[in-house]
């Protein structure tokens, strides 16, 4: 930039020089006069240069920034929208071949050619993540490989090796750097839960690598984005993927955006057990309840169940029966009494 701009100031300058008498109103001769002129241009020119060069290259930098982000079908978009754009600066520049001096005509058509450039191809990628989630939603139906990211929730869940090792969550499982990034966060915390946790899931994740590339890292961020979650739901939007995690605010969050979202807690629901007032089973009485005469046991799903004068069988397995099923927002809640 500073080059092209000390040029365009050298010629700017000598242009100058040929606009006036400037020897007989200055008392310099000519030749000093020409190079005045062409040394106050050059320097404008690079000072210019300098200021718009620093310019140049952070947006550059940005611009590639975004270019690595992009999908397939974005890129697609943003060279339809270039191409465009350039077309009709073509037609509009046209007219400014005319200005005088030359380097102000060449300074104009290289604005209107970035203008015109820059906003049409802004215009394309306006939904730009709606477009590329419909174009890979249909392909992944027609594929059936539609990629399913796995959050930090997710990983670090008891349950969800198992899970993917029983065959129930279908297609390539992708595990975003940004996730990596928190688990190794989590691993190196002070906090004994959060390191147990932490290293629970990079454990997990391990294991589950060297099964025939069942789950496999895809280097993806968004610098922009704050949150996790949010750049979870932008991964998810732009690839045309789902989410598979274990908190609830983010499975809202996603579904209010579009985004289809396996929750582990919704499955784990919808395979409970389901006991009628009237069923009997064997439980272990883990505990005393409030009451005096009750006992407290629990599920393999961790289903509480409160047993009727179950306080004596305490440590020990009984047989109880279903007197009641009550459902809260905290769970299912099993009432029932020894036999």
């Amino acid at each position: 930039m500073r080059f092209v701009l000390l040029t365009a100031g050298a010629f700017g300058g000598y242009s100058v020089t040929r606009l006036a008498d400037w020897p007989s109103q200055t008392g310099f001769s000519q030749e000093s006069v020409i190079i005045l002129f062409i040394i106050l241009g050059s320097s404008m020119g690079y000072l210019l240069g300098g200021i718009l060069g620093r310019e140049v290259t952070t947006q550059f930098r940005r611009l590639e920034q975004q270019i690595s982000e992009f999908q397939p079908a974005e890129l697609v978009f943003g060279a339809l929208g270039l191409i465009v754009g350039l077309a009709i600066a073509f037609f509009v520049s046209d007219p400014l071949r005319l200005l005088k001096p030359t380097w102000l005509s060449f300074l104009a058509i290289v604005g209107v050619y970035g203008l015109f450039g820059y906003a049409v191809t802004r215009l394309f990628l306006l939904r730009r993540h709606e477009v590329a989630r419909q174009v890979f939603s249909q392909a992944a139906q027609q594929s059936r490989e539609r990629p399913k990211f796995l959050d930090t929730s997710a990983v670090i869940d008891g349950r969800f090796e198992a899970i993917v090792k029983s065959g129930f969550l279908e297609g390539p499982l992708r595990v975003p750097r940004f996730v990596l990034v928190e688990l190794q966060t989590l691993a190196d915390s002070a906090d004994d839960l959060k390191r147990a946790r932490g290293r629970r899931g990079l454990d997990a994740l391990t294991a589950l690598s060297a099964l025939d590339d069942l789950v496999t890292v895809v280097d993806a961020d968004y610098p922009d984005v704050p949150t996790v979650d949010a750049k979870m739901i932008r991964l998810a939007q732009s690839s045309g993927g789902a989410i598979v995690t274990a908190d609830h605010n983010l499975t809202q969050v996603a579904r209010v955006e579009g985004v289809d979202v396996l929750n582990l807690n919704e499955l784990a629901e919808a395979v409970r057990p389901v006991y009628l007032p009237g069923d009997r089973f064997v439980l272990g009485v883990a505990k005393p309840g409030k009451e005096p005469d009750q006992g407290v046991g629990y599920l393999g799903d961790g289903t509480m169940v409160v047993v009727t004068d179950g306080r004596d069988a305490v440590g020990r397995e009984v047989e109880v029966e279903v007197t009641s099923v009550l459902q809260t927002s905290a769970g299912r809640m099993i009432f029932a009494k020894a036999v």
